[in-house]
């Protein structure tokens, strides 16, 4: 097949990696620097266990200048730049092409759809943990599996798209009730990912620490009660256990969030915590804690650069 990944961060190094085993490759950047270094030198994943393996066999363009119509488009941009993304890169796109968005937050789904059939519109979830080192460069700490649906009737497109990630090794479900793992992938960021971003901490940390975890568990609850007025029911001691396991198999990795904001660039946080909050606003529940955490973020945007 040939497969685009627009965003080539972390996670779309790892999966454009793998991938390029089996499949011609196509990474789609706006930085230069990193679609040069991966032009010359292909994708570095240094891999939990110290290893360091080189993909070379990687195509890198930026974006907007990349002509081939592909089979399968994978979306690893940061939800904030996703209209802008797939806007620029709308050569990409054929009849029959498969688009699968696997980032963070949601909505996703909606925007892809301005481009694409809605039957060709995969939504799914990553439990890898990746770290952008730069120049084509990734660490890869922790491995999980990777969660895929549709809102529509598409199973023969889920299937092809299934059996891209298996044919390069990931693990993969495929699921009927793509809603659920959404709003699950939700719980995890909206609480792992704005507390590592404020703390500046490793992910496992939040577990270990009581204040850090009640910190987490006001943001879940409350999660949870839009997710419910929303038709999507969780028991709560699994979701909160759901969330401890992430925190305890990332151990010292970093969320993407915490990069962000260590790299002083805009966060994710209106499609995480500030997705719980809009969508609160339809059923009428109250959201104070996300709405704070939504402010705080971005008062941390805005302090960007005042006193390095």
């Amino acid at each position: 097949m040939k497969i685009a990944v627009i965003g080539a961060g972390a996670m779309g190094c790892l999966y454009g990696a793998y991938l390029s085993q089996q499949h011609q490759v196509f990474m789609i950047d706006a930085l230069e620097s990193q679609v040069t270094a991966i032009q010359q030198s292909g994708i570095t994943i240094e891999e939990q266990s110290g290893e360091k393996v080189n993909f070379p066999r990687v195509q890198a363009y930026l974006s907007g200048r990349c002509d081939v119509a592909m089979d399968l488009v994978i979306v690893f941009v940061k939800s904030t730049y996703t209209q802008v993304a797939l806007e620029q890169n709308q050569n990409l796109f054929k009849e029959s092409t498969l688009v699968m968005t696997l980032q963070n937050g949601a909505g996703n789904d909606r925007l892809i759809q301005q481009y694409v059939k809605p039957e060709n519109i995969i939504i799914g979830t990553s439990k890898h943990n990746a770290v952008n080192l730069g120049l084509g460069q990734i660490k890869h700490p922790a491995s999980g599996v990777t969660t895929i649906g549709s809102n529509h009737n598409a199973d023969k497109q889920v299937a092809l798209a299934q059996g891209a990630l298996l044919e390069a090794s990931f693990v993969v479900e495929a699921t009927d009730d793509i809603q659920r793992i959404i709003w699950s992938k939700l719980l995890v960021n909206l609480s792992v990912n704005t507390f590592t971003a404020i703390t500046q901490t490793p992910i496992g940390y939040m577990i270990k620490n009581e204040h850090a975890w009640d910190f987490a568990k006001r943001l879940i609850y409350e999660a949870i009660e839009v997710a419910e007025a929303d038709g999507t029911y969780f028991d709560r001691r699994e979701a909160l256990n759901m969330v401890k396991s992430v925190c305890e198999t990332a151990g010292d990795g970093y969320s993407s969030m915490y990069q962000d904001r260590k790299n002083q660039v805009k966060m994710e946080i209106d499609a995480i915590n500030g997705a719980i909050v809009e969508q609160a606003k339809r059923y009428g529940v109250p959201t104070p804690y996300n709405t704070l955490i939504v402010d705080l973020i971005h008062a941390m945007e805005g302090a960007y650069g005042l006193y390095d």
